[in-house]
């Protein structure tokens, strides 16, 4: 049996579907990643201002220790080295949490392809066997007499289709008796 490469048989169904579906999908998921993003906008924007508050309380300690008599065995240096790290590691924070909004972004538009090619691929199995009887009524209609072959192995609407073919065949039995 010849394998068909075209999987939209039936545009308006097809379409329709898997649209519909991907569309119920990516409003849901369009709530969560605005969720996030508000998550993620709030807390990267404390975390900026803790780094401001940091960095203008460090200042202030080192002018102080500059100005103060006697300070010159004050650990300045080494909180010094210790906010540069807490810093770093804050803008580390708000890198990742970006990233991730924008992977979570790109993995929802990945999955609705997918998604997409898997529902067409689906009512595909089904819009086939619509297509072929449809075919068949055609001919009939035009008083010919088909004879039906069986659907591929992954159609639905099997039954159905049998049923379908029992209406051709006691069709075919009238016509010629």
């Amino acid at each position: 049996m010849i394998q068909r490469k075209k999987y939209v048989i039936d545009k308006k169904f097809q379409l329709k579907t898997a649209f519909s579906i991907i569309g119920v999908i990516l409003m849901v998921s369009a709530v969560i990643v605005v969720a996030i993003s508000v998550n993620i906008g709030m807390n990267n924007r404390r975390i900026n201002n803790i780094i401001v508050l940091y960095n203008n309380n460090v200042e202030a300690l080192l002018a102080f220790s500059q100005e103060a008599v006697g300070t010159e065995n004050l650990p300045i240096a080494n909180v010094s080295r210790i906010h540069a790290q807490n810093v770093k590691t804050m803008e580390k924070i708000i890198a990742q949490n970006n990233a991730l909004l924008w992977g979570t972004v790109v993995f929802i538009l990945a999955q609705a392809v997918i998604l997409f090619v898997a529902l067409i691929r689906k009512t595909h199995h089904i819009s086939g066997p619509i297509y072929v009887m449809s075919n068949y009524i055609k001919e009939i209609i035009a008083g010919k007499y088909p004879s039906p072959r069986p659907l591929r192995k992954n159609d639905e609407l099997k039954e159905f289709y049998a049923l379908f073919g029992e209406m051709v065949d006691a069709v075919k039995r009238r016509g010629k008796g």
